[in-house]
């Protein structure tokens, strides 16, 4: 099966600034407008796991701590497990290092 080509997105070097200088970054947007395919594109250590995935979803929703070790991770689709919110929040009291946690998800994250 042939990949087709990752299309640079003009968002990607304020992304890559805001994952070097800050603890958590969010990307959102509407839905279909290529916030997974940015994210899985970073950084190749970054671990990318997605909430579209019901192992992961359930993990988040029973055990959301788990899911923020061994950062830098990359979490998308969030806004399917609100659970997550006070489990980042401790993280980030714990430990702020730059460019940890990538929040992606659609418009609705941000009404959490």
């Amino acid at each position: 099966m042939n990949e087709i080509a990752f299309v640079p997105r003009w968002l990607q070097g304020q992304l890559d600034l805001a994952l070097r200088t800050l603890p958590v970054v969010v990307l959102t947007g509407a839905r279909q407008t290529g916030k997974s395919t940015l994210a899985r594109h970073l950084m190749p250590e970054r671990r990318y796991l997605t909430l579209d995935d019901l192992d992961v979803l359930d993990q988040a929703r029973r055990e959301p701590d788990s899911l923020l070790v061994n950062p830098p991770v990359t979490l998308d689709e969030v806004q399917r497990a609100p659970e997550l919110r006070l489990a980042i929040t401790r993280r980030v009291d714990q430990e702020r290092s730059p460019g940890d946690l990538l929040l992606a998800g659609s418009a609705r994250f941000s009404l959490l």
